[in-house]
């Protein structure tokens, strides 16, 4: 059972409010006028990401403490400050790779802030994330090195285990990506280069996924972060609203069973329509989901809970892969990593001589550890 800030919380995280959506908003705060609780609503707002949003959508709405609009505005200038800084940084750098003859497509952060949800201000973005081919990957490198940006140690594990190269500069945090799937879906890397169009931002024309493959690597992304925080459902229903003319559906399902997620995009699809009003059509979703509601709660409780031990509930959402055989392959591979998966799990060096002890004891640590 969710609380009201927290029900209102989801019908104020979607995207074009409309202006009938806004009056039943009013009606329901002034009704609540005694009892409803502003300062759980901002953090949890705050919790989730989505702040700026909330403040778009509450300017519709005249019953609101101007405390609480003065609070919620001074995030979403502050976002859209940082977002149009951040944005004119990814446009340096796919400047930069170009020249050195890279394909690159800039993956959500500040420049989906712009593009999707038509405002700078709206989606807080952490880190930078590009996506370049597997050849290009040195070169990226080498890039980026001479532009002040470094990568750690644990950053070679990353090739062998993971999906994407960190790099910093002290004030930015860059993904570099090779590909949009890892450990639990085994997509080559160049899926999501097919049928890529291009887009025009601030000026230069670069390379920008299909509509299907955004909402693919949308869904795969809220998955491995175990469904939270609500700005990344907030992410994959705007992609939805953005291009909603556009999608392919068919082509989203048959996509989405080629690469062994079916069940776990639909089971997204079916949550973005009930949670956040996202616009899917009902025949894309007439397949029934076994334990659906049980894995909702999950999600809803993962949001506005303090999530403990996220590993576990991770092995919960195993349950939507596609087959047992899918489910066991990767609670396998989580008891039993391999050795550079285990230095990036427990931040080992390179050379550690720790690293056969951390593997030995990985299944208790599994179990006893909060984080």
């Amino acid at each position: 059972m969710i609380t009201p800030e927290e029900n209102l919380l989801l019908s104020l995280s979607r995207i074009g409010l409309s202006k009938e959506e806004a009056r039943d908003v009013e009606r329901y705060l002034r009704e609540q006028s005694q009892s409803f609780d502003y300062r759980a609503l901002v953090d949890l707002a705050s919790a989730n990401g989505v702040t700026p949003l909330l403040y778009h959508n509450l300017k519709a709405v005249d019953f609101v403490p101007p405390e609480v609009m003065k609070r919620l505005r001074s995030d979403y200038l502050f976002t859209m400050k940082e977002n149009v800084r951040k944005a004119g940084e990814v446009v340096r750098i796919v400047s930069l790779l170009r020249q050195a003859k890279v394909e690159t497509i800039p993956l959500k952060g500040p420049v989906a802030s712009d593009v999707l949800f038509g405002d700078p201000g709206l989606y807080p973005s952490g880190d930078l994330d590009i996506l370049v081919k597997p050849g290009d990957l040195e070169k990226t490198g080498t890039v980026l090195l001479r532009e002040g940006y470094r990568d750690s140690e644990l950053d070679r594990d990353r090739l062998l285990s993971g999906y994407h190269i960190n790099f910093g500069n002290g004030r930015d945090h860059l993904e570099v990506h090779w590909t949009l799937a890892f450990r639990y879906f085994d997509i080559p890397p160049e899926f999501w280069w097919e049928e890529a169009g291009v887009m025009e931002y601030e000026g230069l024309r670069m390379p920008a996924l299909s509509p299907e493959r955004y909402l693919l690597y949308a869904v795969f992304r809220l998955y491995s972060h175990a469904f939270r925080p609500l700005r990344f459902l907030v992410l994959a229903a705007a992609i939805i609203h953005r291009y909603e003319k556009e999608i392919d559906w068919p082509k989203v399902v048959s996509s989405a069973r080629k690469c062994g997620m079916e069940r776990l995009v639909l089971f997204t699809l079916r949550l973005l329509r009930e949670l956040l009003g996202a616009n899917v059509p009902g025949g894309v979703l007439k397949r029934r989901l076994s334990g659906y509601r049980r894995l909702k709660g999950l999600v809803l409780s993962g949001l506005f809970r303090e999530a403990k031990r996220l590993h576990f509930r991770m092995f919960l959402f195993t349950a939507l892969l596609d087959s047992p055989l899918d489910t066991a392959k990767v609670l396998l591979r989580r008891v039993f990593p391999p050795l550079s998966e285990v230095r990036l799990r427990y931040n080992l060096p390179t050379r550690s001589k720790k690293i056969y002890a951390y593997y030995l004891a990985n299944p208790l640590l599994m179990v006893f550890r909060k984080r």
